[in-house]
């Protein structure tokens, strides 16, 4: 019967030590690079964090973010300066275009949102009613 316990305990170990952890963050980086090969804009985007940073070799007026099939808009805004953070929640998961405009030219590049960012933030959120109700 030892033997039977003990195997039992060495096995829940080692399956709890090589099973995956769902609580690491996933970190991208998106970066387009100009015609001359110098890098014009990157996106640091953070799968735990509801913003993502955008910064640019230039300062910029705008950014707009679009669906890649109808160019509609699904979110824009005004900017000072070589960096912003884009706010992930008041945007669906999917992959857009996103334009970045300078008083010289217009950059263009590819982002995909993820649906782990949502659930993250809701469960943050909860947590926090949860705790205001204690």
């Amino acid at each position: 019967m030892k033997k039977v316990i003990f195997t039992l305990a060495i096995s829940l170990t080692l399956t709890l030590s090589f099973s995956q952890n769902s609580n690491i963050s996933q970190r991208l980086r998106y970066v387009t690079e100009a015609p001359d090969g110098s890098i014009a804009m990157t996106i640091y985007d953070d799968s735990s964090e509801d913003n993502m940073k955008l910064e640019s070799a230039d300062n910029f007026y705008k950014y707009e973010i679009l669906e890649p099939l109808t160019s509609e808009e699904v979110y824009s805004s005004e900017n000072e300066g070589k960096e912003c953070l884009i706010d992930k929640t008041t945007i669906d998961s999917g992959t857009y275009d996103i334009r970045l405009y300078t008083s010289n030219f217009i950059i263009i590049s590819k982002i995909t949102i993820t649906a782990t960012r949502k659930m993250n933030s809701t469960l943050k959120k909860s947590k926090l009613f949860v705790a205001l109700r204690k």
